[in-house]
């Protein structure tokens, strides 16, 4: 395990199923402090948080689990100042949407919202506050508004960067040929 353990007394202690090294029954979870790192350089800072922490009492193996991953993940969105996914899924669900309908109403890509929501990556500051703004009901009101609006221009041929074609009749082609330009005096 690269993280420094604090050897503080451990807050509960529970079992757990077979070692994934030895195969023995007696696993047990100590919620320990942890401290790890986050960043490189000079802005390098340590975090702490609480986490589960796996020892077999047979091997002595110890790790962790994907909850001690999402907790520490939480903790440097923390540090940063933006949404957890947690948060970020919340403000999902309160549209009621797939990834798919909240994409289409603020133009965030699906694989983005997946990779926030799933702790695989952490939002710009930039889409961060673009989130907080969806919180408040009335900004997804006004999306949805402006959503519908830009799907009837589309409806029309009038969506920005298109143009209707023109069908070319024979009268058309007649006041073509027709056409002068006419001397003013």
């Amino acid at each position: 395990m690269n993280a420094k353990r604090s050897d503080r007394h451990p807050q509960t202690v529970q079992q757990k199923n077979a070692c994934p090294m030895c195969a023995t029954d007696g696993v047990t979870i100590e919620w320990s402090p942890l401290m790890f790192n986050y960043g490189s350089g000079k802005s390098m800072v340590e975090l702490s948080v609480h986490v589960p922490v796996y020892r077999c009492d047979a091997c002595d193996l110890e790790y962790l689990d994907e909850e001690s991953e999402h907790i520490k993940h939480d903790a440097v969105c923390q540090h940063l100042g933006v949404l957890t996914p947690t948060e970020i899924r919340r403000i999902r669900d309160q549209f009621g949407m797939t990834w798919a309908e909240f994409s289409r109403l603020t133009g965030i890509g699906e694989a983005s919202l997946n990779r926030w929501e799933n702790g695989l990556s952490i939002q710009t500051h930039a889409y961060d506050r673009y989130l907080r703004l969806l919180r408040i009901p009335s900004n997804g009101s006004y999306l949805g508004k402006f959503l519908s609006s830009t799907a009837t221009i589309s409806a029309t041929g009038l969506a920005r960067g298109k143009f209707r074609a023109i069908e070319i009749t024979s009268h058309m082609q007649k006041q073509q040929q027709d056409f002068q330009l006419r001397k003013m005096a």
